[in-house]
């Protein structure tokens, strides 16, 4: 997550005057964190790989986000395999 507040909400079971609009059901968060079974932890935006596929972003952003989840161009992929016993 790259949202400290959210963060600090998920991670906090106590109820809140500003988060007592969330519906219970979606405080499944809460119950993962305390029941061990994810760790949420802070994302630099640089960081944030999610962006790829959640926002409008310049050629070399896209390009520099495409390169850290391992899409390569298509052209890289082409030949064939020699050799191989199957």
């Amino acid at each position: 997550m790259d949202n400290k507040s959210a963060i600090a909400l998920a991670k906090n079971p106590v109820f809140h005057d500003r988060s007592k609009h969330i519906d219970a059901r979606f405080h499944f968060i809460r119950d993962c964190i305390a029941n061990k079974e994810i760790e949420v932890e802070y994302i630099k935006t640089l960081d944030q790989v999610a962006d790829i596929f959640t926002m409008t972003l310049k050629k070399d952003r896209f390009q520099q986000l495409r390169k850290m989840i391992g899409v390569v161009k298509e052209s890289s992929l082409e030949g064939g395999v020699e050799n191989s016993k199957g």
